[in-house]
């Protein structure tokens, strides 16, 4: 699959609850999982089996996770990476909240102090290296 059909795709997918985020973060730092091994990370809490599975299945409906089955049971793994979530919510939150334009976003971050010049001119220089390489 090209990167432009990835990237379309990503941007395209639905945002995530904070427990599906959660639980994502789980599959990225652990690989693939069953169910049962998800629900070990939430021994502590009163997270049913049942309630984790239906999360899960959300998330595949949703394209963020895939399976493969065993038996009559499924083994869960992460069908996008990390860094291509990050893209895709970064992207969605440029494109709804800056009007697309990722110059918006640098400027208000300038503008608020949260960038100072010198690292604005830093980044660039690293961005301008970065294409020669």
């Amino acid at each position: 699959m090209s990167q432009d059909i990835v990237k379309f795709q990503i941007c395209k997918m639905k945002k995530l609850t904070q427990k599906e985020e959660e639980i994502m973060n789980r599959f990225w730092e652990t690989g693939p999982m069953f169910i049962k091994e998800l629900k070990e990370f939430y021994s502590d809490q009163k997270l049913h089996y049942n309630t984790l599975s239906t999360i899960v299945r959300g998330l595949e409906e949703k394209g963020y996770i895939g399976h493969e089955q065993f038996g009559n049971t499924y083994r869960y793994f992460a069908a996008i990476t990390e860094e291509e979530y990050r893209k895709g919510a970064l992207g969605n939150v440029v494109k709804k909240y800056f009007n697309n334009s990722y110059k918006n976003v640098v400027s208000l971050f300038v503008e608020d102090e949260k960038l100072s010049l010198d690292e604005l001119k830093k980044l660039i220089a690293d961005i301008e290296n970065n294409k020669t390489d």
